[in-house]
């Protein structure tokens, strides 16, 4: 497989159609500016100048007032009970109790926000946008009290601002979009915390990518994607170098990546595309990469209540995913592209005659396959076999392709390319081909 798009990991190394999405109550009429989980308990959703909460999964209640028309961050703290702390950068710091939302006067207002178990912190605040503030012992209401309170500033030699915060294995990674640094707990009261530079080469484009992932920390940067642990950071995406090459950096405020335990999903804006339109899958176990979705739809915020991952898109609709085949309705593509094959004589003409396909075709599945006599180009693909599968879709199948012999033409290399739409499972796929002399 050398390109391709549809696909997770559920029966690696096959191929399995992804997951698709459920609409989850409906749409707020407006971009989606948050998504959070308030514990275990409900979604918050900011869409445009709303908050808005739904704890019986399918009704949405807005929380009376309006705010900026800007992205939230968020953290799940205690404040006398479950607190939901919300951020934008433009409005008074406020936190969510489940019924009541209610102004932090004390809290510098910046835009992004993370905590530990003993505090809270936020960073990115107008006029001062390189520095992180830090509450008091176990008190996110008390943010002045000297030699509790406090704050410590990121200094690097490039400058630019905070571009995103996260408490990862009892530290708080602080990240610039050229560089990030570990804040640590000292345990000390005359010096409460300790900053100690990472990278001056890798850094954060978008504070929504960053993910943990079976005990590991994965986030967008500039050139790369990047996996975190025991404060050292590695770039992991040089398979999908072609996508991360055509992403729109100047949308990149609407990417967004969200995890099911063991898996990455980053969804980012490519070519001139300016909400997320295509999807990336990564699988910490196999430590590989699909392309998941070419028609993401612009989902550009994320949040895992429980064990069920959520997310919002441009238009202000929230989507349950994992969840069913469809798209809220609408058919998954897929397709699968593969390398060149020579069939251990790549000096000879072969005649490729007879394909078998065998896997889980589901019923109501299309299936087209084309063959290309082209090692490189991709302007040559001829149509073998298109049908509607109708077969059973309970045990694996095999399908036999007679390749027409006056439509694959003699040739030293030969790709084939794989297409269709709804539930498929790809287990194996065998080639059988006429060498022919070679002629010297």
């Amino acid at each position: 497989m050398t390109s391709g798009y549809g696909w997770d990991f559920d029966i690696f190394p096959g191929l399995a159609t992804r997951k698709g999405r459920t609409n989850y109550g409906t749409s707020g009429g407006a971009i989606t500016r948050l998504l959070a989980n308030f514990g275990n308990t409900h979604l918050v959703r900011g869409v445009g100048t709303q908050l808005e909460y739904n704890s019986a999964g399918t009704t949405w209640t807005n929380i009376g007032g309006t705010w900026a028309n800007a992205d939230w961050d968020y953290t799940n703290f205690d404040i006398m009970g479950p607190a939901l702390i919300l951020v934008n950068g433009v409005n008074p710091s406020k936190y969510w109790t489940g019924s009541t939302l209610i102004d932090i006067p004390q809290m510098p207002v910046c835009k992004y926000v993370a905590s530990d178990n003993r505090r809270v912190y936020t960073a990115n605040k107008a006029g001062d946008l390189d520095t992180v503030f830090f509450c008091a012992f176990q008190n996110a209401l008390d943010w002045t009290t000297l030699e509790n309170s406090g704050f410590v500033q990121y200094y690097t030699a490039n400058g630019g601002p905070i571009t995103g915060l996260h408490a990862f294995q009892g530290q708080i990674w602080i990240f610039k979009r050229d560089s990030y640094a570990i804040l640590f707990h000292t345990g000390d009261s005359r010096a409460t915390h300790r900053l100690v530079e990472g990278s001056n080469d890798i850094g954060c484009v978008q504070y929504r990518t960053i993910v943990e992932v079976d005990e590991l920390l994965i986030w967008l940067g500039a050139d790369d994607v990047y996996v975190g642990a025991g404060g050292a950071a590695k770039a992991i995406g040089q398979p999908i170098r072609g996508v991360l090459q055509n992403i729109n950096f100047a949308a990149i405020e609407n990417a967004c990546a969200w995890t099911d335990d063991h898996r990455y999903y980053l969804c980012v804006p490519t070519g001139a595309n300016t909400q997320p339109d295509t999807e990336l899958v990564y699988d910490t176990r196999y430590r590989k990469w699909h392309i998941r979705n070419i028609a993401l739809g612009g989902l550009r915020y994320a949040a895992v209540l429980n064990s069920g991952p959520f997310a919002g898109d441009a238009s202000g609709q929230t989507f349950k995913l994992q969840d069913g085949y469809t798209d809220a309705g609408a058919t998954i593509n897929w397709q699968v592209t593969t390398r060149p094959y020579y069939d251990g004589v790549m000096e000879a003409e072969k005649e490729l005659y007879e394909m078998h396909i065998q896997g889980l075709i589901n019923t109501g599945t299309s299936l087209t396959v084309h063959v290309s006599p082209e090692a490189e180009r991709d302007d040559a693909w001829l149509l073998i076999d298109t049908q509607n599968t109708t077969a059973a879709d309970n045990v694996t199948q095999n399908r036999n392709l007679i390749v027409p012999l006056d439509v694959v033409p003699l040739t030293n290399f030969y790709r084939y390319r794989l297409t269709g739409t709804a539930l498929v499972e790809i287990q194996q796929v065998q080639r059988y081909s006429r060498i022919q002399p070679v002629q010297h």
